[in-house]
């Protein structure tokens, strides 16, 4: 009666508390996580990646813990819970990363458009701006100071193909600055020359 009773017992323990640990689960979490990865959630999505990570790390401990426990006492729900969790939060990872990184190269791109059309708008001030009267010098520097501005405007580009869109919203930034500065120093190179011109203009010619 006693060894039927034991025999019992194992039985219900056996149906009752003997789980399978959740591997597949873990798997499709941990396939979430790469493709979190593989948007570059690292960089673009960093706290919910960080999120994702230490979830996915508590559930893999835990999986690991309750599998290494008597076999009739495994239970995996708690493990069920947090990789499932860890999924969740590595797509929205994914998410919040390609969200964000496509914000950061629209961004970059409109910065490096404006850029572009500062300059030209420059160069065009620049070419009709006259020149003699003692402003040669001060049109040789705006020149150069352009240059400066397509050289960063080049630089920004090449950012903007490795993906480092801060760094091209910067650069292109600078570039545009430096274009309205030489838009404004070309009104006052072309203010000078008029003076200039007016100065040495004989004396009867300004009655």
């Amino acid at each position: 009666m006693k060894m039927r009773a034991i025999s019992l017992f194992v039985a219900l323990a056996v149906l009752a508390g003997c789980d399978d640990p959740p591997t597949a689960e873990l798997d499709a979490a941990k396939q979430a996580l790469d493709a979190a990865r593989d948007a570059d959630a690292e960089r673009f999505a960093a706290s919910e990646y960080s999120a994702a990570q230490r979830t996915y790390s508590e559930a893999e401990t835990t999986t690991q813990t309750e599998d290494e426990r008597f076999f009739l006492l495994k239970d995996f729900e708690q493990a069920r819970a947090q990789i499932a969790d860890a999924k969740s939060k590595a797509m929205q990872a994914e998410s919040a990363a390609r969200t964000e990184k496509k914000r950061q190269r629209e961004s970059a791109e409109a910065a490096v458009a404006v850029a572009h059309d500062a300059v030209t708008a420059a160069y065009t001030s620049l070419e009709d701006a006259p020149s003699g009267k003692g402003t040669e010098a001060d049109i040789e520097v705006l020149h150069t100071d352009l240059g400066t501005a397509e050289a960063e405007i080049e630089a920004a580009e090449a950012a903007l193909d490795s993906e480092n869109f801060s760094d091209a919203e910067s650069l292109a930034e600078s570039a545009d600055q430096k274009a309205t500065e030489v838009a404004d120093g070309v009104i006052v190179a072309v203010d000078k020359y008029h003076a200039l011109v007016e100065k040495m203009r004989p004396w009867y010619e300004r009655f």
